[in-house]
Order: structure tokens, then sequence, then C-alpha cells
């Protein structure tokens, strides 16, 4: 139990009661003896208050016997006397020193002793009062003689005690080794930079504040920013004025154990020493006497939960420090955990504090960086190298402070070969906050020696070990103890978990691989072993293949980059084929490729071809036209100098349209030329399209390749459908379908059929349309084929933005945009965002709108799409239109229909006519408006577009209606009706209708 100084008499008292040589102040003895009394009631200490009890009644009996009788005056001064020698001595013991309390209880046996003999005195009669004078006297000399023995006796003891004192005080003196100057020193800055953080921020100051004692805890790896996390908090107004300025920040990393925490403790409170008592005592009395709200950060925690000296120690003060009410505890360390046995309100993730968003990285990085010229104009490259330190930010601030001096070439040069060695500031002795080496090797330094080798894998694993669970243990049959050594790694954050994955942050994951690689090629056979037959049970079930890959695939990529240096094995080749059907992860996977090629392994002629074939599909569906043109140019090159059937392969493997359609075959057939025509096709380069398509068509017919044939017939369909050319696509798609029915080949049946779907979708037939399309959507599901199954749900959902019903088709084309996201299919995706912006346009949210088809505009741009980019300027340019800014709205529009023109697109053309012709009418120039909507009217026509071609009719009669030329006008408004019925829009009829009417009463 904690001690009190406010225990002793004050000096003061003291002296005044030396200054009274031949009397006794009763009255301030009685007063002091009720005072100590009460405070050692309060406080516990039951001995003292029995003494100071016994005590008061003598010198109360001593007062009432006669006060001038010398006697009874020693009796009640050497009580008083005899009592501040106990209190002295108890005051400098320890509650437990039982041989103290032993003799403080003999002694209240003679004071109960005297108390009685005084009682009995005191009671008597007058008459027995004469009768006893002699005996009482007698007493009364007794009494006073026991209490001097008394008072001897505890004179000795204080003597002992005193000397006990001064090795204590000694003591005391040897365990000061913190001083304020040192925690000042240790403690850092509040950071002027910080980005970020505000949500964080915001959830620790709202738990602090509406908590009366408040345990919060601040997790996470090194360099995360824990402790300006913490400094932000206590900094915040509410805070300060919760706590006034009872906030005190104590940096545990200068204090490697329990008494040197009591010590920083004493500091920062400004507790002064006191004689006798020892450190936990000051500080327990100081919390004890002081119970208004308090709040002590302990910063960098695990310098002492980790320590030497084990937990037992920091654990016990611990608990002792929560029980004082009034005391609110921020902690920041290392660990997915809080200290002790209580629960902390943790800020953040699982794993604690996350890094910092993209946006707020960066802001980091140009705060501190500063805005040079040669940063500004990269910002692509600085965004690059932010991701690959994975938003941490003491590596952030790190790298930054070497921006503001080095070149950022040399910068991007210095990472790639140096990678954590130059994340430090200064020269000499780093630590936790200059180095991020430093601050890693901290936690590194807590580990068992085995439980070394897990870390050496989890680094060289990208992805770390997801669902480390249930794969940890058959990624490495032959370690022990795994999850003891996962667990041992999450309590010293050099791994974070995060839905069941564990994983490391890219700096610690560099340095740890440089510093402690993998030793053992046992376990590299383990890992290449789990991942090729994961892989092939993965691709078993296709529709949720990207998302299991999407968690392992640098895993992937990276072991087999390895193990191809050595030797391309078979079942390596056989990886990179199934990986030939996950859409998304092309970019890597050519890499994997090149490095083949760049080991210039050993592999045969089949298998070089095949890998590069595979490449060239990746290129394609990756919009890299001119790199996939390369590349079967090397193809062709090199197989020249093989036999005449690899020759013929070539010429066989130019011109699959694979933008419209999944991969079929992987054989080595003829699909050069195809994958050709494909290209050219993907560019808007119809005429070279046809022309490679059609010849392709006639080789594979030549040596009966009826599924090549019927490809290339859809693929010239397709051609035909993107250039409004209606009559002829429907006709090559319908004998496309065919043959693929008749070969069995239901993904080509079901491309067909969703193709024809959308050719009525174009026309305006929407019921015909709906029905073809989700036939097609159904084959596509049947037969696993997520991209089919995107589009026609792309369709469907552009038919319901035809119809005007948008929630439905808002619906339909965002789910539409995450499958194509998930597979990686950019122009889906763009193409989505782009009718997610024409839906915002029709219904008169312009701002939206020209955001989202911004967007849209610059991702068609980016994949190299220019039919895509085309269309979102001419719907940019209608949005002018609606907003009678009819200059810019030209402009957009006249620059569209060159763009259509250009790559042959007539439907395109004709739509941005009809709108400069619109604007015209709009401003009352009837002449070019009736010139261009005239033109744009044939060009419907002769494409099969019944809508545009009903649309240019009615405007041209609304024209003759305002020049007041009915009779034109009416037969143009009825012929526009009677087409807009035909396509089964009535709301476009009805327009006519009231216009007629219109002309009907103005005759």
């Amino acid at each position: 139990m904690p001690m009190f100084s406010s225990l002793k008499p004050n000096s003061q008292g003291k002296e005044k009661k030396k200054e009274i040589p031949s009397g006794f102040d009763w009255s301030h003895a009685k007063t002091a003896l009720d005072f100590t009394a009460n405070i050692a009631e309060g406080a516990g200490l039951t001995p003292l208050k029995s003494v100071a009890g016994t005590v008061k009644t003598i010198v109360e009996i001593a007062e009432t016997i006669k006060k001038n009788k010398e006697s009874c005056v020693n009796i009640a001064k050497y009580s008083f006397e005899l009592f501040e020698d106990v209190e002295k001595a108890l005051g400098d013991k320890d509650k437990d020193d039982q041989t103290l309390f032993e003799s403080v209880q003999k002694l209240e046996k003679e004071l109960n002793h005297v108390k009685k003999k005084l009682d009995n005195i005191a009671g008597r009669s007058l008459g027995k009062k004469i009768i006893f004078s002699g005996a009482d006297k007698e007493a009364t000399a007794d009494c006073e003689k026991i209490i001097q023995q008394q008072l001897a006796r505890f004179n000795t003891i204080l003597s002992v005690s005193f000397h006990q004192k001064l090795t204590k005080i000694e003591k005391m003196h040897d365990q000061q080794e913190i001083t304020s100057d040192q925690l000042e020193q240790a403690t850092p800055a509040v950071p002027r930079i910080f980005f970020g953080r505000d949500p964080l921020i915001k959830a620790g100051v709202d738990y602090v504040i509406n908590n009366a004692q408040a345990f919060l805890a601040i997790l996470g790896p090194g360099g995360i920013g824990k402790t300006a996390l913490a400094q932000k908090i206590i900094e915040m107004k509410v805070i300060k004025e919760k706590f006034e300025k009872r906030s005190y920040f104590i940096p545990c990393d200068i204090l490697p154990n329990v008494a040197s925490l009591v010590q920083g403790l004493l500091q920062c409170l400004r507790i002064p020493s006191q004689e006798g008592m020892s450190q936990t005592e000051m500080l327990n009395d100081y919390l004890q006497l002081n119970t208004r709200h308090m709040l002590l950060v302990l910063d960098n925690f695990e310098t002492l939960w980790d320590g030497k000296e084990g937990r037992a120690g920091i654990q016990n003060f611990l608990e002792k420090l929560f029980n004082f009410k009034h005391v609110s505890i921020l902690v920041t360390m290392r660990g997915v955990d809080g200290p002790g046995n209580i629960e902390w309100y943790k800020l953040g993730t699982e794993s604690g504090i996350p890094p910092l968003s993209m946006d707020a990285a960066r802001k980091t990085f140009f705060a501190i960086a500063g805005n040079k010229i040669d940063l500004l104009e990269k910002t692509e490259a600085i965004d690059k190298l932010l991701k690959e330190l994975d938003y941490v930010p003491l590596a952030i601030r790190l790298i930054a402070q070497r921006a503001r001096t080095t070149q950022l070439e040399s910068l991007l040069r210095m990472w790639k070969a140096e990678k954590t060695s130059i994340l430090k500031e200064g020269k000499g002795d780093f630590n936790r906050s200059t180095s991020v080496e430093c601050s890693i090797q901290l936690s590194v330094n807590l580990l068992n020696e085995a439980t070394h080798d897990l870390l050496s894998v989890i680094s060289f694993l990208p992805n770390g070990i997801p669902m480390w669970v249930d794969n940890l243990g058959k990624m490495l049959p032959n370690f022990e103890n795994l999850d003891t050594s996962v667990a041992e790694l999450l309590d010293c954050s050099l791994v974070s978990s995060h839905g069941g994955n564990i994983y490391m942050l890219a700096p610690t994951r560099e340095y740890i691989q440089k510093r402690h690689p993998i030793q053992s090629d046992e376990t590299m056979i383990s890992l290449e072993t789990f991942y090729i037959k994961w892989i092939k049970e993965v691709v078993e079930n296709k529709s949720n293949m990207n998302k299991e890959l999407e968690l392992h695939i640098l895993n992937i990529t990276k072991i087999i980059n390895t193990e191809i240096r050595k030797l391309v094995k078979q079942e390596h080749i056989e990886v990179i084929e199934i990986l030939g059907e996950a859409y998304k992860f092309y970019g890597v996977v050519i890499e994997v490729i090149d490095n083949i090629w760049v080991d210039d392994q050993d592999i045969s002629i089949d298998q070089k071809n095949n890998l590069q074939f595979i490449k060239v599909d990746m290129l394609i569906w990756n919009a890299q036209w001119i790199e996939a043109e390369n590349e079967l140019r090397k193809i062709r090159g090199n197989n020249e100098l093989n036999n005449k059937n690899n020759t013929t392969q070539w010429f066989q493997r130019l011109g699959k349209n694979f933008r419209m359609q999944a991969r079929y075959s992987r054989a080595m057939t003829a699909q050069c030329l195809q994958r050709l025509g494909n290209i050219h096709q993907m560019q808007n380069r119809y005429n070279g399209a046809t022309d490679m398509l059609s010849k392709a068509k006639s080789q594979f017919e030549e040596i009966g390749d009826q599924l090549g044939a019927a490809q290339c017939l859809q693929s010239l369909g397709q051609i035909h459908q993107m250039q409004g050319r209606y009559s002829e696509a429907t006709d090559l798609l319908s004998k496309a379908k065919s043959q693929f029915k008749e070969i069995g080949s239901q993904l080509g049946a079901a491309q067909c059929l969703r193709s024809l779907g959308e050719i009525h979708q174009m026309q305006g037939r929407y019921s015909e349309a709906t029905e073809m399309l989700s036939k097609a959507k159904s084959q596509f599901e049947e037969i696993g084929d997520q991209l089919g199954a995107a589009q026609c749900l792309q369709s469907l959902g552009e038919i319901h933005q035809m119809q005007d019903t948008y929630s439905e088709a808002t619906e339909m084309l965002s789910k539409a945009k995450s499958q194509f996201e998930e597979i990686g299919h950019q122009l889906g995706a763009a193409q989505c965002l782009q009718s997610l912006g024409k839906i915002h346009q029709m219904q008169g949210r312009y701002s939206e709108a020209t955001e989202m088809l911004s967007k849209a505009k610059s991702q068609f741009e980016e994949i190299g799409n220019q039919l895509g980019a085309a269309q979102c300027l001419q719907s940019l340019g209608e949005i002018h239109q609606m907003q009678d800014r009819y200059g810019e709205a030209t402009e957009m529009l006249s620059k569209a229909k060159s763009q259509f023109e250009q790559i042959g697109n007539q439907l395109g053309a004709a739509q941005c006519l009809q709108s400069l012709g619109d604007i015209h009418q709009m401003q009352d120039r009837y002449s070019e408006a009736t010139e261009m909507l005239s033109k744009a009217k044939s060009q419907f026509e002769e494409i099969g577009d019944q809508l545009g071609a009903a649309q240019c009719l009615q405007s041209l009669g609304e024209i003759h209606q305002m020049q007041d030329r009915y009779g034109e006008a009416t037969e143009m408004l009825s012929k526009a009706k009677t087409q807009f019925e035909q396509i089964g829009l009535q709301q476009e009829a009805s327009q006519c209708l009231q216009s007629l009417e219109d002309i009907q009463r103005r005759r």
C-alpha cells in the first residue's frame, strides 16, 4: 500500500513544540493526534490509527487529573513524543515489515496498561483521591516510567532506521540515471508535415474524450508513424481541455526496465525526491493524492515489454497503474496487441496502423522534397517509387529528403541498386527514426533463431502467405512450429495480417531478403512444388480463378523467374499456358516469358513457338499493337530458318479476333495472319483487317480448318458491325454462327449470337436484342467464359439506357464494369464507364457525365482505341450542345466526326453530322441545318440505322414547321412518326404526333 509523505508532522509544528520548555501544548497535541488518526484511517494504516487514539486518550486523562502535576504533564509530553517516533518508524518502513509491526503491537499493550491505570486514577471520587493519593502518585510515576522506557526503545528503532535511510538514499542516488534533459532529447518534435491520418486522429480523440479512463493502443510495424500519430492526438484541442497540462509523453526507448520507467515518470511528473521513500512509493503517493484526469503516453513501449528482464515486472507495474481510475494511458508499440490484461482500444486495422494512401504519400513526398521541376515533370515515376516503398511514412520521409539534393534519375538508380541502404538520414550512429534498416533490425533482434527461416521465406514472397492457416504447412512441410513462428513475427510487427493473409511491407521485405535470404534449395523446391500443384487445381474452377490467382500471382511469377535461371521445366511452360487464360495478369507473365529468352534456355522449337504465340495473344489483349506485330515478325523470321511446317504455322496464326473472344485452341494452328488482322481491327484499321482476315479465311479453308475459317468469318462480320453495315454484318455472323454449331464450338456460337444481339440493339430493335443477349449470356456462363458474360451484361445495360430505364441500366453497367476490371479487360471497363457517363448526360447531370466521359476518353486513348475516344469526344460535344455552349460543342463534334471518318466508322460520323445540324437548327440557321441533317439522314439509311434516319427526318420536319412550310413539315413528321413506331419508340412517335397537331391548329 502506498505511503504518504503528508503523514509526517510539519517542521514548523516541531519547532513550535520545542519552544515550550516548561509546559505542554495540550490543544495542539490533541488536534495533531486527531488529524493523524483520520489520515491513517484513510490510508488503511490501522496500527498508526490505534496508537494515535490511545495516546490521545492518555493525554486527555493526564489533562483531567491535574495539569500542573509534573508526572501528568510528563506522561502527556512523553506520550506525544513517543507517538512521533512511532509515526517516523512506520513512515520509514514497508507495510510488510513484520518485526516493526510486532513492536508497535507491544507498545500498544503498554500504552493500554498506562491508560487503564490513569483511567482508574481519574475516575476516583474526591474522598478516594485523598485515601489513595500516595498509591496514585506511585502509579503515575510508574506510568511515566513506562512511557520513558518505550520512548527509549523507539529512539533505538529510529537510530537503526536512520542508517537504513542513508543506505536507501545512496541507492536512490545510484538509480537516478534518467534526467529530464534525457527525456526531452528523446522526445521527437510534433511533426509539421503530416497527411492522411485524419480519420485515425479523430477515432483516437473520440475514444479518449468519451471514456473516463482510456486505454488507447497505437500498434504497427516500425516506421509506420505511431509516435507521430500519438503526438498529433495529444495536441488536439479537446484533449488539452480534458487533461489541461497533465498529458505526459514518456519515450520508453531510453527506459530499458521498470526502475527506469518509474524514474522517467517521476521526472515527467516533476515529483521531488523524498527522504525515506522509494521511487515507487513516491509515484504511488503522487497518484493517490493527485486525482484529476491524467494522460500518460508510453511511446515505443515494446522496449520494456520485450526487454531482457521479461514481462513479469512490467506487467505487475502496469496492473498497479491501471488501478488509478483517473490515469488514462496511450501506448505505442510494435505488435498486434497492447500490453497487460486489459482491453485496449486499437486504432487502424487488425495489424495496427496501415501505410499511407497514395495521395497522402505523394503529398508527404512533395512537402519534404519541394516542388523541384524535375520532380513535377515526372510524377508517374515518383508514384511508382512510392508504391515500391509501400507508402511507409518513414521510408517516404527519408527518400524525400534525398530527393531534395539528388536528381530523380539518380535517386531511382540508387533505389534500384541499394534498396533500403539509402533510406537513412545523416551519418554516424543511426536510430529507429533516422534509418529504415535500423528500425527493422530492432524487431529482428527480438526473434528466436528458429523463426529466422520463416522470416526469410515470407520476405521472398511478394504476396506473403495468402490464407496462411491453410497454405503455410503445405508450402513448407519440413518446417516445425510454424504457428508459433507466425505468432512471434506478428508480435514483432515484422509481418502484417489482413483477411487471413500474412505479408511484409516492401521496405521490410527488401531488407530481410538482403540480410537474411533463403539459404536452402530444399525450401525453394518446396515452394515450387506447392505452386505448380496449386495452380493446376485452381484452373479447374475458372469462374473463381482470377480471384484466387490475384492473391498468389506475384509469388508464382517470382518463383518461376528464380527457377528458370537454373532450368526451364515442362511444368513451368504449363504454368505459363494456364496463366494465358488469366487476362488480368498478362503483364507479369510476359516478363516471365522474356526472362526465358534472356537466359537463352535450351528449349525445343515447339516450346519456343508456343511461348511466343502466348506472348502475342497477351500483347494484343493489352493493346500493345506495335509490340505484337514485331513479335509476329520475329516468329516468322525464326521459323523461316526451320522446316516448312513451322513456316506454314506462322501464316496460319495471323488474324484471330482475340478482342471479341476468349482463347479456344492453344494448339500450334494457323493463327498468325488472323492475329495481325485482329491488331488492325482493334486499331480501327478496318481495310487492312478485312484484307488480312479474308486471306486467313481462304488459307484455313484450303487446309480444311473449319474452326479457323469460322473465326475469320465471325471477325469479318464484326468489322461490318463496327462500320454500321448491319445487313452485311448480320449475314456474315449468321453464317459463322451456323459453322460454329456444326463443329461443336459453343464459344464461337455464343459470340456470334452476342454480336447479332448487339446489331439489333443498334437498330433499336430492343426486344429481339434483349432475347439474343440474354441467351448468349447464359451460354457464356455455362462454359465459364467471364469475358463473354460481362460483354452481354454490358449490352443489356445499354439497352436499358436506350429505353430510359436508367436505374436498371446503371446497375447492369456497374456490374459489368466490375467484372471487366476483375479479369483485366481495360476496353470493356472503359466502355462501361462511357455508358455510365452517357446515362448521367441523359439525366441532365452534366458535371458527373463530363467527369466520367473524360476519364473514359483517357482510358480509350491509353489502350489505343480510337473508336471509344471518338465516341467520348462526341458525347462531350453533345453535353456542351445541351448547355447551349454551341462554340465548344461545334469544335468537339467536328473533331469527333473527323476521327470517325478517319477510322471508317460511318455511324459515328453520321451522328456527329446530325448533332452539328441540330446546333445550326437551334441557332436558326435553317439552311445549314437542313443540308447537314439531310446528309446525315442519307448516311443513316445507307448503313441501315432506322433510329438515326427517323431522328433526322423529325428534325427536318421541325425546321419546315418553324419556317411555316406546313406541307413539307407534315410529310416528314408523319414519316418519322411511322418509323419510330416500327422500331418501338413510342415516346418519339408521340413527339411527332404533338408536332403534327400543332401544325393542324396553326393551319
